[in-house]
């Protein structure tokens, strides 16, 4: 069995004891710090701000080289930045409504877009173009793709699976609340989703039906979009709290293994792993980033 040992390390930008900064997204202005760990003083440090978008940042993604930001954003248009070049490279226009989800497909030239317009949209990249549109029914919370297959999570409770050569949708998953979040596992068996009915479901994708369902006393879904997320390795899931805890349950026990408390004073919006399993990252809605290991 693993055991984790969790605690805080220092961020190098308005640093405390507890580890705080502010967030690494600044709604207003629609900034992005792109931050990196200083191999030096092991502390997070910004690289560089994007500037572009003119909206509150929703979803941001990096590609599968690294080299480059695709972001949704609350101004109708996704942004895409080069690491290497503050300014937005390309804006995708089209939705006419809150763009809620952007992500690259396999490869970094392609991406997918949901949106609050009840339509998630394909993206050839190289042509900065919309390919595909697809009418999706209700409010479009989350996006993610694998292989051929598109899945959305959305307002009406369920989640559809659509296939990328086709126009029709190929499945449908109801749940008990809003779907806020979809996150596919490393090996794309899986998808875990998280909803306002306060749970976190694992789904079988080879069966398109519900393996696991997470539920803790004390955890509540704070917002419609809260994000939860595997681990890298799949051995774990974790979401933010509405109270500021983050509830970490292992997959194979199916128990909860942890509550981390003490850091947060407002709702946990987001948590990011990071590739190695070594970082996680989670924000809340005061704009605090905790940084742990």
């Amino acid at each position: 069995s693993h055991e984790l040992s969790w605690e805080n390390i220092p961020l190098s930008r308005g640093a405390s004891g507890t580890g705080a900064v502010s967030a690494v997204v600044t709604p207003v202005a629609g900034l992005i710090a792109v931050p990196f760990v200083c191999p030096l003083s092991g502390r997070l440090e910004s690289l560089r701000t994007l500037e572009g978008a003119s909206g509150s940042i929703t979803s941001l993604e990096f590609d599968p080289s690294g080299c480059q930001i695709l972001a949704s954003s609350y101004n109708k248009a996704v942004h895409l930045w080069q690491i290497g070049n503050c300014k937005s490279k390309e804006t995708l226009t089209g939705h006419a409504d809150k763009v809620t989800a952007a992500k690259f497909r396999s490869t970094c030239h392609q991406a997918v877009t949901g949106s609050r317009d009840r339509t998630v949209k394909e993206w050839d990249l190289g042509k900065g173009a919309c390919c595909r549109t697809i009418n999706v029914v209700s409010y479009c919370n989350d996006v993610v793709c694998c292989d051929n297959v598109i899945v959305s999570g959305h307002n009406d409770k369920k989640i559809r699976f659509w296939d990328s050569r086709g126009p029709r949708c190929t499945e449908v998953i109801p749940v008990e609340g809003k779907v806020t979040s979809l996150h596919i596992s490393q090996d794309q068996m899986h998808l875990l989703s998280c909803s306002r009915d306060n749970t976190l479901k694992v789904i079988d994708l080879k069966m398109n039906n519900i393996r696991q369902v997470f539920w803790a006393d004390g955890f509540k879904c704070g917002s419609d979009w809260t994000k939860a997320i595997f681990s890298p390795d799949k051995t774990y899931a974790l979401v933010g709290s509405a109270d500021g805890s983050l509830y970490l349950w292992n997959i194979e026990s199916g128990k909860l293994e942890s509550i981390l408390s003490g850091e947060h004073r407002a709702s946990v919006n987001a948590v990011a792993w990071c590739f190695s399993g070594h970082y996680v990252v989670s924000v809340d809605q005061g704009r605090k980033v905790v940084l742990w290991k």
